[in-house]
């Protein structure tokens, strides 16, 4: 895990987004690849009503674009691990392509469990081959110190686990948290699993009966809190594509808008 890229609009939350994403990048000793999509054009409705018609603000792009470069050189300055690109491809399109030569794809803490941005976390989880971090609005001074895994027994839990390994073979301390109501989440074979690459674990639960999944989602944030963790890996939608895009994974949604430690979401 080497190449981490972020994508940055030129938003107030920049400089936090690219602060976390060079701790990661110092934890794994990585490259930044920090990459400025085009702006989407705007769609309104003609006068008539009987059409829409593409504004392309030409004013308003090169102001994002200013603003987003400004805040590379303030954070990134002369950093020899880090590099800027411009991207003449929309949000979801960059994200796409340039996810291709990634490990970690960045994004921002979602504003809300529904919308654009939420479909714009779906896009980084399903068509990228790596693992995505969600960067909170108050970027940490270090990453990987203290590790929390939330553990299921699914292929994404279990693909988060892998791609997070070399951050978990770094790590001070290391915290497994499963759910008391799935029996079937055995922490200890995932103990002897992490234990074979060197990573020593400590095992804790939350309680997740009776819980809706946006519940669980507040629960594990509450245990991560608990545990002292700065970062969060956990398997992310463990449904299907299809009933994630419909609405379901509420967990990983909860988790995605509300966790205030960068969090490592794998599907």
């Amino acid at each position: 895990m080497k190449r981490v890229t972020i994508f940055i609009d030129g938003s107030a939350n920049d400089r936090e987004s690219l602060t976390s994403a060079l701790a990661l990048c110092r934890c794994l000793d990585g490259r930044l690849g920090v990459v400025h999509p085009r702006p989407p054009d705007e769609v309104v409705a003609s006068p008539d009503g009987q059409s829409v018609v593409l504004v392309k603000n030409e004013e308003e792009r090169a102001a994002r674009r200013n603003d987003a470069r400004a805040a590379y050189d303030e954070v990134c300055g002369e950093l020899a691990f880090a590099d800027w690109r411009e991207s003449e491809e929309t949000g979801t399109e960059a994200i796409v392509s340039h996810g291709l030569y990634s490990d970690v794809v960045v994004l921002e803490r979602l504003s809300g469990e529904e919308g654009p941005e939420a479909l714009t976390l779906n896009t980084a989880l399903f068509d990228t081959p790596g693992p995505v971090l969600v960067t909170p609005p108050k970027a940490p001074a270090e990453i990987g110190r203290s590790v929390a895994v939330i553990w299921t027994p699914t292929v994404q839990s279990a693909r988060a686990v892998r791609s997070a390994l070399p951050i978990l073979q770094k790590a001070d301390t290391v915290t497994t948290i499963t759910n008391s109501a799935r029996p079937d989440a055995d922490p200890s074979s995932l103990a002897a699993y992490l234990d074979a690459h060197g990573v020593t674990t400590q095992l804790r639960s939350y309680d997740g009966h009776g819980r809706t999944a946006r519940g669980r989602g507040r629960a594990i944030l509450a245990a991560v809190a608990e545990a002292g963790a700065d970062l969060l890996v956990m398997g992310a939608y463990g449904e299907k594509r299809l009933t994630a895009l419909i609405g379901l994974g509420r967990a990983t949604r909860k988790v995605a808008s509300a966790t205030t430690i960068p969090a490592l979401l794998q599907h």
